[in-house]
């Protein structure tokens, strides 16, 4: 019996490309039996994920960029149905953090591979929206705002270095309350993250040590003016020449955050209402295909 993928596919994610040409000609040679739904607006995506789980599709895809991927992976929690990313987007981050390739090709051939391994992978849950990547509190935030689908569809990925120029200029450092599985902690920052995944988009850097998709907790990294200014500026992060400490990083299941003054909040791309928030972590709650070991 044929398997049955089912890809749902955000047409206004990314650049025009052949995607249709490129998945005929994988899951042909596969002997896959394969159907497609158009996504038109938010939403869409998690509803056609659920409707394939109940029609009894072996594997959901996701082509499109982050938010994509997020609302499709919605729809197949709870479901032993696993996820494969077909990249499509500006960043592709999630994909980059499983060693999925961004060529569209590559990445069916993965789908389409019956060996290929799954990876279990956390989901983070913020009040009533589930994350993959990271939750952004101030810049993080603004620089998400800024970089709308006129600058995207003009920079690419790029759009996220000009918007961060922007936000920059706008954020200011606020004091933090931060409750992490009980316990507080108080700072100032420009800016804090929540992160499940560590891939941030730029090569080689790494927020912090040890960020895993698969560790069961959330990494929360607080960043001054300076950490921010290393981060933009170098790539890099931790402490300055002079040892100065310019990035906190703590590691919990269940923590919550108060600013004062009140800051702007993302989710995985999304903008949300603002601090306070409270977040937790669903340990495995997601399968993705990757790409087989070595």
């Amino acid at each position: 019996m044929k398997r049955k993928i089912h890809i749902i596919i955000n047409p206004a994610s990314g650049r025009p490309k052949p995607v249709l040409h490129i998945l005929n000609s994988a899951f042909k040679q596969a002997e896959i039996d394969w159907d497609i739904s158009l996504t038109k607006k938010s939403g869409d995506a998690e509803r056609f994920s659920r409707e394939a789980v109940a029609g009894g599709a072996d594997i959901v895809a996701a082509n499109g960029g982050d938010g994509t991927v997020m609302e499709v992976a919605q729809g197949l929690l709870g479901s032993p149905v696993p996820l494969a990313i077909l990249p499509g987007g500006s960043a592709n981050l999630m994909a980059v953090e499983l060693g999925i390739p961004k060529d569209l090709e590559k990445a069916a051939e993965i789908a389409a591979d019956p060996d290929s391994p799954t990876r279990q992978v956390d989901v983070g849950l913020l009040g009533e929206s589930y994350f993959l990547l990271r939750v952004g509190i101030g810049f993080g935030a603004r620089k998400v705002a800024y970089a709308d689908r006129k600058l995207k569809n003009r920079f690419g990925v790029l759009a996220y270095s000009v918007a961060a120029v922007k936000a920059v200029k706008d954020s200011k450092t606020a004091h933090y309350h931060i409750t992490l599985d009980g316990k507080m902690v108080e700072a100032d920052g420009v800016t804090c993250l929540i992160d499940n995944a560590g891939n941030m988009g730029i090569q080689g850097f790494q927020p912090a040590k040890n960020i895993s998709v698969s560790d069961g907790l959330l990494d929360v990294l607080l960043l001054g003016s300076k950490g921010l200014v290393n981060m933009i500026t170098s790539g890099t992060s931790g402490q300055t020449d002079k040892g100065e400490v310019v990035i906190e990083h703590w590691q919990a299941s269940q923590i919550r955050i108060e600013v004062d003054p009140p800051q702007p909040v993302q989710v995985d791309g999304e903008m949300v209402d603002d601090t306070p928030i409270s977040a937790g972590i669903m340990p495995g709650a997601l399968k993705v295909l990757v790409p087989k070991p070595g």
